[in-house]
């Protein structure tokens, strides 16, 4: 274990660009620049509570307007956030997307598009809430993700 104030180990292959830390904790850089919490791997979890797809790149995912029934763990692969043909965001793995109508069950707010071939855990809303509420980490890693999003529109403005 490291102490504090040590330098961390990397592994082969990694590089300090890649691999940060923060006051929050260790990170590291996603496939889409953004900074991913290097403790909070929910891919696996996701991958067993859930149903999963591969989505062939240039697929819908979802609409915007469309009902949210469910939201999505990116397994591997980008995915297109677009609102109209603007592309408002992407995001890779580890990264999710559709939870907002989990949060408040609101129509989609944009239109999720695969940008390369991706393989995604579906979670549906009673697994959302099963997670929020029992599995550690989940919803520190919701509220990482919309934290970032904010930022990052905040940026674009």
């Amino acid at each position: 274990m490291r102490g504090a104030g040590e330098p961390m180990a990397l592994a082969s292959g990694e590089n300090w660009n890649s691999h940060r830390e923060g006051p929050e904790g260790e990170y590291d850089m996603s496939a889409s620049g953004k900074r991913v919490r290097a403790d909070i791997d929910m891919r696996a979890f996701a991958k067993s509570a859930g149903s999963n797809l591969t989505v062939a790149a240039g697929s819908i995912i979802f609409n915007k307007g469309d009902a949210g029934a469910c939201m999505y763990i990116v397994q591997s692969g980008t995915i297109e956030m677009m609102i109209g043909d603007k592309v408002i965001e992407t995001i890779g793995p580890n990264e999710a997307l559709g939870f907002m109508s989990m949060i408040d069950g609101a129509a989609r707010s944009s239109t999720a598009r695969a940008k390369e071939a991706c393989e995604l855990s579906q979670i549906d809303a009673r697994t959302f809430r099963f997670m929020v509420d029992e599995v550690p980490n989940f919803a520190s890693f919701i509220m990482g993700v919309l934290a970032r999003r904010i930022r990052g529109m905040g940026q674009m403005m």
